[in-house]
């Protein structure tokens, strides 16, 4: 498939989901693309146009807003920006498909990305008798983090100190000092032992993940009482698709966690990433929500997926210029 049949294929599916979203009673949005906030993500560089201006890292902050004006089913798909290096996999400017739904479980919000995805495949197949490397039709596995910890490398993560982290991973040939963050030390162990473990027939969902790495979402607890972060990521293989939330909706948790993430920012990197000012807006808004799910879903991604695609520069048609990628 040449380039051009990727490009108007990709094209297509963006209608797709709108059609997908439509059927189910979700209201398309749009919102504001020079921001005062980014996104407060520790790790995620955001672009800043001039000082006290950004582009979004993605649209969550502007669409939790109106779902807090009354919206309760939303979708949007838009350009999001991120000041990070091109890759097969990744590009500074990407299309976000975002949505969010009030008074659904995490579990029925699951169904929602499965069906979205074999709704795009089939319409790919019935028009170009498309088919995909991946078994959409199936149920998707579900596993949590912890499971997979437990099964690919004996760490119970409920229990597992920063120490035994480090010598898990000088044992395995990882290198790991003995003052790295037990939150470095478990990304060490996820991309070596776990991620490489995921299936390779079909997409899956990974849910609870550690607290510390979801400022974002509510947490749950476990038969053993010990808390999770409420929330899913959906992967296909390597490729991470999207990431999910049971939406935190306590702005004095929030305000916490916002933080927190920009204390681990500064001593991350200091000067090198621009400061993201507090959107009080947010948190005033996250207060009148009701309780929602939400996710965050690449659409170049997606297209990789369902088009058999390498990299992602080939479901892109015009590449962004951002020299510092």
């Amino acid at each position: 498939m040449n380039k051009q049949e990727l490009w108007f294929k990709r094209i297509l599916m963006e209608r797709w989901i709108r059609e997908y979203f439509w059927s189910l009673e979700y209201e398309e949005t749009r919102t504001p693309l020079l921001v005062m906030s980014p996104g407060m993500e520790p790790h995620i560089r955001p672009i800043e146009v001039t000082p006290g201006s950004f582009l979004p890292t993605s649209p969550e902050f502007a669409m939790k807003k109106l779902l807090a004006r009354g919206l309760p089913r939303i979708f949007q798909i838009c350009s999001s920006f991120r000041d990070e290096p091109r890759s097969p996999e990744h590009s500074p400017e990407f299309t976000m498909l975002e949505f969010y739904e009030a008074h659904i479980t995490l579990e029925a919000f699951q169904e929602r990305v499965e069906n979205l995805f074999r709704y795009l495949a089939s319409k790919l197949n019935e028009k170009y008798g498309t088919t995909q490397s991946y078994d959409l039709q199936s149920r998707w596995p579900r596993f949590t983090v912890n499971e997979l910890f437990m099964k690919h490398a004996g760490i119970d993560l409920r229990k597992s100190s920063t120490d035994a982290m480090s010598a898990f991973c000088n044992q395995k040939g990882i290198p790991a000092t003995a003052d790295e963050p037990w939150d470095d030390l478990y990304f060490k162990i996820w991309l070596n032992f776990i991620e490489p473990m995921l299936p390779t027939d079909q997409p899956c969902f990974v849910s609870h993940y550690p607290v510390s790495q979801s400022s974002l979402c509510n947490r749950v607890k476990d038969d053993q009482e010990f808390e999770w972060a409420n929330r899913f990521e959906v992967y296909a293989g390597k490729l991470e698709l999207g990431n999910a939330f049971d939406e935190l909706r306590d702005p004095a948790i929030q305000r916490k966690n916002f933080i927190k993430d920009q204390e681990i920012r500064a001593k991350t990197y200091g000067d090198s990433f621009p400061v993201s000012p507090l959107d009080e807006e947010l948190l005033a808004a996250i207060e009148k929500m009701p309780p929602t799910c939400g996710i965050a879903i690449g659409v170049d991604r997606i297209a990789m997926l369902l088009l058999n695609a390498r990299t992602i520069d080939e479901v892109i048609p015009l590449a962004s210029h951002w020299p510092k990628a």
